[in-house]
Order: structure tokens, then C-alpha cells, then sequence
């Protein structure tokens, strides 16, 4: 084997060399920024929607960059597209109704634990028009009543409101109208008397039809909140668990980034969203204005982190209707990450 010995370069050459590779690397902006760690989180609609707002703040802002994360945003169809998805892991974590992840984990023992909320409120509104109003949950009986689909958290939550007004459900006929924004004309037409939307459809239809009721679920039941959600699984790793943590972190940021915006008729959150996404229901700045207040109010005061009573308010509710069994213990599905848990 042959060995090179290099000979020893002069001083006064090594000194220009450093001077050199420091000129380098300020030319190049300094320090490379550490990497990014990636995580991916399934929404179960199209994320263009005021109702993603924090996500959508959060990533056009650099909340997410600034918890060092690269956060891959991926729309699918449907709770149990996304629930496959966290479940199978090919996602880190998802955002549901609590209903549905009570009946998940509590039916079907799924290994899901909530580790966030984003509304801690119920978010749907039951519209009707003038004509037979639904003011009331008492209102509801000999009512039918349009719902996006049978069995899904929409119906779980009017059949909730049902009860809570003393009203026989079989009264009550449901009829499967989607969310298309014609349905509200499905009422002036007779086939329908109310039927029950997210929050963002009402109040774009507020505007078009002042003379629109709507009753907000939200404060006839407890159960209704917005909750994220992992598995075990993936809990069990220190490293997932962490940027789970940051994720929920990036949003908090983005939530309080939101509401101080208020002031201005969330001007600059408008700007943010819409240099990114198409949101149809946020280019009529009364709209956005309107519908953001509904929204910053249903995250709560500690914008983020689901209040324990709450949950298990919802619970009582839920196995009260039948729909998880009795005597469980709620509080063991809850595994908090947020900021202020």
C-alpha cells in the first residue's frame, strides 16, 4: 500500500483559506436551519374550510416551521377513511366528532386515545325556515328533518337534541339531503321542514335568507366537540409523541394568532388563508367575520385542550341514548398534549 504524506501548507496560506470558507458561509445565509420533522395529519373533508382555519393559519404563518415541523395536511373521505389511516399509520393524527370516536373506542374498543381538541363546542346548526320553525328542541317533533347521512355524527347529534327536548325520535323522520347548498330550498318546496349543517353553511345562508331559523346544537347538548385524536400505538413512541405535541402546540399559537385578530375583522387571517387556499364562505368579509367569531368562541378558553367535565358530560350523554355502553371510563381515552393540559 502506498501512503501520501502531504506537505504542510504555510501558515499565512491556511490563515486566507479561513478567512475565506468564513466569507463562504455568509454568503450562503449563515448556519444550515436543522431539518424539519415531518408529520403527516388527515383531515376527513376538504381542508378549505373556516372550520380548519388554525391548520390553515398555522402552515401559511410558519407556526408549524417554527415547532420544527413539516406538517403534510391530506383530505380524505370520511371519519373511517381517516381513522384507517391513524389506526394504520400512515397518519399521526386526525380530527373527529367526539361521538364517533366515544362510539369507536367504546363499541369497537379501537385503539384511539384524544390527545387535543380544536372546538370544544358543537359546532352543527339546525336550520328551518319561517314557516315551522325550529326554535326549540321541543320544535323537532312531527318534524322531518334533512341529514347529511344516516348513522353518522350529524344524526347522532340531532337524535341527541331529540332527546333533550322530551321528544318521541320516532316522530321525528329523517330524510338524507347531503350538504349541497341547494337543500335549503328542499324546505321552501316541502319536502323537508329543517335539516341540520356545520356552522359554515349557516352563516353563509344567514346572509342569503335572513329569515332563516337556526337552532345551534351546540347549546342544547354537551357532547359535539372537535377532538384530535392518535393511536396507541403510535403514542407509545416518544418521538411521535413529541411532534404530536409541537403539532398541537402550532395550533394553539395559531388559535390565539386568530382571535387577537378580531379586531381587525380577521383581516390578516384572511390574507394568510387566502394566499394559499380557495375558502368560498371567507370572501365576503361579513361572512368571515361572522362565522370566525362562532368559531373562536367554540375553541374555548384554553384553545386546544378539551376540558375533562366536558368529555365526560358528552359520554353521559352518549351512553345515555345507547349509542356506547354505560359504565366506562371516559377519562382513560383521553391522553392530552396540548399546551395548556
Amino acid at each position: 500500500m502506498v501512503t501520501f504524506r502531504r506537505r504542510p501548507l504555510p501558515v499565512v496560506l491556511v490563515a486566507l483559506l479561513g478567512v475565506l470558507a468564513a466569507v463562504v458561509a455568509a454568503c450562503s445565509g449563515g448556519p444550515q436551519q436543522a431539518p424539519l420533522d415531518r408529520i403527516t395529519v388527515v383531515t376527513t373533508s376538504p381542508v378549505e374550510s373556516m372550520t380548519y382555519a388554525p391548520e390553515m393559519v398555522a402552515a401559511a404563518r410558519g407556526d408549524f416551521a417554527r415547532h420544527g415541523l413539516d406538517v403534510d395536511l391530506q383530505a380524505l373521505q370520511g371519519s373511517p377513511a381517516a381513522l384507517q389511516a391513524v389506526v394504520g399509520g400512515s397518519a399521526q393524527v386526525t380530527r373527529l366528532g367526539d361521538i364517533e370516536t366515544m362510539i369507536a373506542v367504546g363499541t369497537r374498543d379501537a385503539p384511539l386515545r384524544v390527545v387535543g381538541t380544536e372546538m370544544a363546542v358543537g359546532t352543527l346548526r339546525i336550520i328551518s325556515g319561517p314557516a315551522k320553525p325550529v326554535r326549540t328542541p321541543a320544535d323537532l317533533a312531527g318534524k322531518t328533518v334533512g341529514v347529511p347521512s344516516l348513522g353518522g355524527t350529524s344524526e347522532s347529534t340531532l337524535n341527541l337534541v331529540i332527546a333533550r327536548g322530551g321528544v318521541d325520535p320516532a316522530s321525528v323522520r329523517r330524510e338524507v339531503t347531503g350538504l349541497a347548498p341547494g337543500v335549503y330550498d328542499l324546505i321552501g318546496a316541502g319536502r323537508i321542514d329543517a335539516y341540520i349543517a356545520p356552522m359554515d353553511t349557516a352563516v353563509v345562508l344567514q346572509r342569503s335568507h335572513p329569515d332563516a331559523v337556526v337552532l345551534d346544537a351546540g347549546q342544547q347538548v354537551t357532547a359535539g366537540a372537535q377532538v384530535y385524536v392518535s393511536s396507541t400505538d403510535q403514542l407509545a413512541d416518544p418521538a411521535v409523541q413529541d411532534r404530536i405535541k409541537r403539532f398541537l402546540a402550532a395550533i394553539h399559537d395559531a388559535m390565539n394568532f386568530i382571535a387577537a385578530d378580531a379586531a381587525s375583522g380577521y383581516a390578516e387571517t384572511t390574507k394568510l388563508i387566502a394566499s394559499r387556499w380557495d375558502v368560498p364562505s371567507m370572501s365576503d368579509p361579513a361572512v368571515a367575520k361572522a362565522g370566525m367569531d362562532a368559531y373562536v368562541t367554540t375553541w374555548g378558553s384554553l384553545r386546544g385542550t378539551l376540558p375533562p367535565d366536558r368529555w365526560r358530560g358528552a359520554y353521559a350523554e352518549i351512553s345515555g341514548l345507547g349509542l356506547v355502553p354505560a359504565g366506562l371510563d371516559p377519562g382513560g381515552w383521553l391522553q392530552q398534549l396540548g399546551p395548556q393540559r
